[in-house]
């Protein structure tokens, strides 16, 4: 297993709360042990970069007094071609398969059906390259849902028909592209009150930026703004913001690398 040298845990962390590194070490441990699903470098295990190992530890090591997590709200906002979708996916089996929740409802969601399915298919192609998830698991495709036979949790796609979704009983949910929801109907349908019948329920919210100021997305965004700026406090949330502030550079390679968390690797070249 990999792991980061000199962790850190967020500055978020309240005084009561303690970092438990046995408890962070099983959620890292557990997605090293899954496999890359995409070009070069699919079939090797997915061993987590430093900023997704830090969301990581921060997230599922970072527990209350009563030994609960923290945190149930991430909001992770990142730039393209970060390995979005995979670290997504691994989270959702993670809290499916690994975090002990007997009859856990894990739900992907997306503004459609098909914006979902990305996350989920890449959960499946990493649940076909480990064998000891793939004899645990069984997979209904056409409803996209995979079903966690040792616990009955399961991890099912759903998108923006939020009229349908009420009494849901969630342990986690996989908000993927925040941005891209045409409205608020789905976000307050999976994030207020279908969780107060578990004891730690995750919302992890992944997206690109969007440019929609009345959208859903700019709200929490706007929010993770704040938290990070020290103008509200919520203690219950995690933000995360990769990106270039609208007054820098974007000529400016210290700018690509605050946008960039992947490294040189995903820096653009427009250097002459």
């Amino acid at each position: 297993m990999r792991k980061r040298e000199h962790y850190k845990p967020t500055k978020f962390k309240l005084p009561s709360s303690h970092y438990d590194k046995d408890a962070a070490d099983r959620t890292v441990t557990f997605i090293s042990l899954l496999k890359h699903t995409k070009g070069e470098w699919y079939g090797r295990p997915f061993e987590l970069i430093d900023w997704q190992e830090q969301i990581v530890r921060d997230l599922f090591g970072i527990l209350k007094p009563n030994g609960y997590r923290q945190f149930n709200t991430a909001y992770i906002e990142i730039p393209k071609k970060q390995g979005k979708s995979e670290l997504a996916a691994a989270i959702a089996l993670y809290l499916t398969c690994g975090d002990f929740e007997h009859g856990g409802e894990i739900y992907g969601c997306a503004a459609d059906r098909q914006q979902a399915s990305i996350v989920f298919d890449v959960a499946v192609q990493m649940v076909e390259q480990n064998p000891a998830l793939k004899a645990r698991i069984k997979p209904l495709i056409s409803q996209k849902r995979l079903i966690y036979k040792p616990l009955n949790s399961f991890y099912q796609v759903l998108s923006s028909e939020a009229y349908t979704k009420h009494g849901l009983n969630v342990h986690g949910v996989v908000f993927d592209e925040l941005h891209a929801q045409p409205n608020r109907q789905l976000y307050d349908v999976m994030t207020k009150g279908s969780g107060d019948a578990r004891k730690q329920p995750l919302y992890f919210l992944i997206t690109t930026a969007g440019t929609d100021r009345h959208s859903i997305c700019w709200e929490v965004h706007q929010k993770a703004e704040d938290i990070l700026a020290g103008r509200k406090r919520d203690p219950s949330f995690y933000p995360v913001i990769f990106g270039a502030d609208e007054e820098e550079d974007w000529t400016d390679e210290e700018v690509w690398k605050k946008a960039n968390p992947g490294g040189r690797k995903h820096l653009p070249s427009i250097k002459a």
